[in-house]
């Protein structure tokens, strides 16, 4: 057991430099491309796509772009349209006068090769759950418009999706 205990510590250890060393590279990428996925009636994946991303990575999304409702966009086309490329997955706008496209842009610079969502709703989707969630209050909404109104929160800090919860999780820490 002693000779785990020791490990433990020089395993954290080299996790923090592998995690610092990421997140220089990472806030020196510029980005040069966004990956968008509009394939899922729940929500728009946008992902940036970084000078430092590996060719094979960059090889596959291209295979992808190929596909319907799926592109490569030129990273200073999107960050002059962002409000179209946001607004084009939004079928209900809950979240009007939000600050979603620039929300959007900044999660895309602060996190370069992470996927984020906007969704159905205008909403903010940064995790598996959120994403699942998006599907799932589509699908309440679709069935029954009238319950689902009456049964949404409207307070932020309930929403998961909630574009000012997301937004201060991922970049207020």
């Amino acid at each position: 057991m002693k000779r785990y205990r020791r490990s433990i510590p020089v395993w954290l250890s080299l996790c923090a430099v592998l995690l610092c060393a990421r997140s220089a590279w990472a806030a020196d990428a510029d980005l040069i491309l966004v990956f968008i996925d509009a394939r899922q009636d729940a929500y728009v994946v946008f992902q940036g796509v970084s000078q430092g991303t590996p060719a094979i990575a960059r090889r596959e999304m291209e295979g992808y772009a190929t596909l319907d409702r799926v592109s490569l966009v030129a990273w200073d086309n999107f960050r002059e349209n962002v409000e179209t490329f946001v607004a084009a997955g939004i079928q209900k706008n809950e979240y009007p006068g939000r600050r979603t496209p620039l929300g959007i842009l900044a999660l895309l610079k602060a996190y370069p090769g992470r996927p984020f969502a906007v969704t159905w709703n205008g909403g903010i989707a940064s995790s598996f759950f959120d994403f699942q969630h998006a599907v799932e209050v589509l699908e309440e909404y679709r069935e029954d418009a009238e319950a689902y109104e009456l049964r949404r929160s409207l307070d932020a800090n309930e929403d998961p999706l909630s574009p000012d919860l997301q937004l201060k999780t991922m970049l207020d820490g």
